[in-house]
């Protein structure tokens, strides 16, 4: 385990030279045995190499006197690495999200694909109203859009919000027509809540290409 305030100094130390032979040796031997201290050690060394840069080329503690702007800012400048190693450490241990919106249903590492618990289904007609879909407590939502013209590949966008003043929530690049004749798309029904959205299909291959929007509302399912 990384004890961040001590293995710090000890890092800084290396890098510097003020370590005994004995504590030079015994430093390397730890980085031999643990990965997240070679991570911390590189992350150090960029740091270091920064600051480096920044005396070099004169932006660093410009002001006199130097030696009492030293003393001042030396430990605010240390406690600022210290935040940021703790930081870098916490983003590495942070899980990342998968993408809202995928080609195909995603199983959980070592688990079974979750069910499709809603299909809604997406075509181009004049005078169309914006259809109010009941959003499923669970389970997967299936996203179904024919696009008026055929493509080689699509690009499938799923907002939030009205036509026009829609916040995205994800992108599926690269989708292709089905068998169907339809581009799919599939989301969690967890990250969504209920309110008006629009799913919008363009053809990626060309620049110039009209987007297919298709607004539609999300509601909760009426208690019985």
């Amino acid at each position: 385990m990384i004890d961040v305030g001590r293995d710090f100094q000890r890092m800084q130390d290396y890098i510097v030279g003020r370590l005994s032979d004995d504590e030079h040796r015994a430093f390397e031997d730890r980085l031999q045995r643990d990965p997240g201290l070679v991570r911390e050690f590189e992350q150090s060394l960029r740091l270091h190499e920064g600051l480096q840069q920044l005396r070099e080329q004169g932006e660093f503690l410009r002001a006199a006197p130097v030696r009492s702007a030293l003393r001042i800012w030396r430990p605010i400048l240390a406690a600022a690495l210290l935040v940021g190693v703790a930081l870098f450490l916490r983003a590495q241990l942070m899980p990342v999200a998968p993408p809202l919106l995928t080609a195909s249903i995603e199983a959980p590492l070592g688990g079974s694909a979750p069910p499709v618990a809603a299909h809604f289904t997406f075509v181009a007609m004049r005078g169309s109203s914006t259809p109010d879909l009941v959003l499923p407590s669970a389970g997967v939502i299936e996203f179904r859009a024919a696009p008026a013209v055929p493509a080689t590949t699509y690009r499938m966008v799923l907002a939030r919000g009205d036509t026009g003043f829609a916040t995205p929530l994800g992108a599926l690049r690269g989708a292709t027509l089905g068998s169907d004749g339809y581009v799919h798309g599939y989301v969690d029904a967890l990250r969504l809540k209920a309110g008006r959205y629009v799913l919008s299909v363009v053809d990626e291959s060309r620049a110039d290409a009209a987007t297919e929007s298709f607004p539609f509302n999300l509601r909760e399912r009426a208690d019985p």
